[in-house]
């Protein structure tokens, strides 16, 4: 029987992975972000996998929209929630910029996860399965990105509740926290870092790989196989857990 998946912010990184992933399974999808050539350009990519995919253009801080797109929608077996931004919001910057920013990071990052689940969660039935797509800034904090490790870390409250609230149904409801992503987020990251380190790119890189077990980067597809994972109808034991995907960073 063929699934049907919502995947948001799936027009790159981590969501076009999963896409091209669950293509090859034969999975029926919906690629929902702000980029509709981007969007169209993986639904191309998805059917040359061997899937099939519907596009919807709507950005995760817009409730009304995603009510519509949820409207056109009859039933899903599964959502991702993997829309998302970053950013540097150091608490001691003049002006208002910085506020403007972590405003829009929270809204993005944490409200978005919300609204996604309000609009499409109707669409689930017993056996469907949630993801939401946190960070290894969900577990500890880093200067300079209050934002965005507040967004985090609110996701894994987010998700220990709904977990809790959706069971009942037979909704299952996890999240992931991925470490560093070789992903266009997190080479503008490095940037930041390069910069007020005052070295190259590739001496910050690296000073990143260091600190991962694994000493390397991680690919999305590598994270997409995590996801799909917990997406597996099979997977009937993960209740509001959150699974690592780091490289042996956080440990238990």
């Amino acid at each position: 029987m063929t699934r049907s998946l919502l995947i948001t912010g799936a027009s790159r990184g981590i969501g076009r992975a999963l896409a091209l992933h669950l293509a090859a399974r034969g999975t029926h999808l919906h690629l929902l972000g702000r980029d509709e050539t981007a969007l169209a350009a993986v639904a191309s990519e998805v059917a040359e996998a061997g899937g099939e995919a519907h596009v919807h253009v709507a950005s995760v801080t817009d409730r009304a929209a995603l009510r519509a797109v949820s409207a056109r929608i009859s039933n899903l077996d599964g959502l991702v929630a993997a829309a998302g931004i970053s950013g540097v919001t150091p608490v001691d910057s003049e002006g208002t910029e910085v506020d403007d920013a972590f405003d829009g990071i929270l809204q993005t990052d944490l409200t978005g996860c919300w609204n996604t689940v309000r609009a499409f969660a109707p669409r689930l039935g017993a056996g469907g399965h949630i993801v939401l797509v946190s960070s290894v800034l969900g577990r500890f904090g880093v200067p300079g990105y209050g934002a965005y490790c507040a967004a985090k870390h609110g996701l894994l409250g987010l998700t220990k509740a709904l977990a809790l609230e959706l069971i009942p149904k037979g909704i299952y409801v996890n999240a992931v926290a991925p470490g560093w992503v070789d992903t266009s987020m997190a080479r503008t990251g490095i940037h930041a870092m390069a910069q007020s380190m005052g070295v190259s790119e590739a001496e910050a890189r690296h000073k990143a790989e260091t600190v991962v077990p694994v000493q390397r980067f991680f690919q999305p597809e590598e994270i997409a196989h995590g996801i799909a994972w917990l997406l597996d109808p099979a997977n009937t034991m993960q209740v509001g857990q959150c699974l690592n995907l780091d490289g042996g960073v956080v440990q238990v």
